[in-house]
């Protein structure tokens, strides 16, 4: 029998003990004979961005009325595929992935980058039984995404807008759950909050990745799920299941389909890709109403990282903001989920209440830094 990984805690809001969810098994036949040479697309240093298309709401009331999971399912199922990597001393684990794009008898699949790390080789395998040695395109630690390659043309899935979904609006999970024994699992849920944070927490205790806009849904996400899509009830990705709580079965994390697809086609294109950063610490107004500090709306300022965009714009500690690029930071639109909307060198409005007056500002957003910085307050 297979068994999972051990597990990693992660910290969103409170803390949650949450596995990464893929699976681990002991050594298997490879599927292919083909060359398991690891192949890396150059990447420039200057971190850019791939323009985003318009995309379609996702399908699905928040009632589920005309929500139809099997439907869903025959139409992605055939894009996601059993992802197999084989890592040191024989050992495999094992996750999944799903086709994002296919130009020139070349296909790509998205995945998580904790899936493939470490890996000796990755091999693909798809529900149609066509299987393949994949390269490595690029991955992204701190968005946990990664891109595989192989050299046929496979079905390819569809992105829906995660800056429409709502919480309620019902969506379906696919995957390999428990790994090659669940190949094409499908469990269905709901959206259960949207902008979590999540901080995946080494045996070392120290904080190793930070995804900062993530969705939540009570779909369930197993070992071997790891990713594979989240979608609408019309089979459009929504999201890329990432982690699930060990000690609940009904609270799971996805990254929503907008980052997936912005990190993804940058890392297609052989480019870094870009992470928004401001620089600064914050807590929702509902934390600071308890200490009577603010009133209204938005986010409370605890402190700002010095020489950060946020201190050069003018952003001060205590500040509350408001409103932040046009966007009012209420009703479960968030700081970090606006800022997922932008890339390093875009310039952003943010409208703040500082001892009672109102103050317009602009800040440019920098590039993320690997290891946070201290904040001061």
């Amino acid at each position: 029998m297979r068994q999972p990984r051990p597990l990693a805690t992660l910290l969103a809001g409170g803390t949650l003990a949450v596995f990464l969810a893929c699976a681990c098994a002991p050594p298997v036949p490879h599927l292919s004979n083909r060359s398991n040479a690891r192949v890396t697309s150059p990447s420039p240093s200057g971190a850019r961005s791939t323009p985003l298309p318009s995309l379609a709401p996702p399908s699905g009331s928040s009632q589920g009325s005309g929500f139809d999971a099997t439907h869903a399912a025959a139409v992605l199922a055939p894009a996601v595929g059993l992802v197999i990597v084989n890592l040191a001393g024989g050992h495999v684990a094992e996750g999944s992935g799903f086709v994002i794009e296919v130009n020139g008898g070349q296909s790509y699949l998205a995945t998580n980058n904790h899936v493939i790390d470490k890996a000796q080789k990755v091999q693909v395998l798809m529900p149609d039984g066509r299987h393949f040695v994949a390269a490595l395109q690029g991955t992204d630690p701190l968005e946990d995404v990664a891109v595989l390659k192989v050299p046929d043309t496979l079905p390819r899935s569809e992105f829906a807008d995660s800056t429409q979904l709502k919480p309620g609006q019902p969506v379906v999970a696919i995957g390999s759950a428990l790994g090659g024994q669940g190949f094409g699992s499908v469990t269905v849920g709901v959206i259960s909050a949207l902008h979590r944070t999540l901080t995946n927490v080494g045996t070392s205790g120290q904080a190793s990745e930070s995804l900062p806009d993530v969705l939540q849904t009570d779909a369930p996400i197993n070992p071997g799920n790891s990713g594979g899509p989240l979608a609408d009830g019309a089979g459009r990705v929504v999201g890329m299941n990432t982690a699930g709580d060990q000690n609940a079965n009904s609270v799971g994390f996805a990254i929503p389909s907008r980052v997936v697809q912005r990190i993804a086609g940058n890392l297609i294109a052989g480019r870094t890709p870009g992470h928004p950063y401001a620089g600064v610490s914050y807590l929702p107004v509902e934390d600071a109403l308890v200490n009577q500090d603010v009133k209204g709306y938005g986010v409370v300022v605890s402190c700002v990282v010095p020489g950060s965009p946020a201190e050069q714009g003018g952003v001060r500690a205590h500040d509350v903001i408001e409103n932040l690029d046009g966007r009012p930071l209420n009703n479960g639109i968030t700081f970090a989920g606006v800022l997922q909307l932008h890339n390093p060198g875009d310039s952003v409005a943010m409208s703040l209440v500082r001892g009672g007056q109102n103050v317009d500002l602009h800040v440019t957003l920098g590039e993320r830094p690997a290891t946070p910085a201290n904040c001061s307050g």
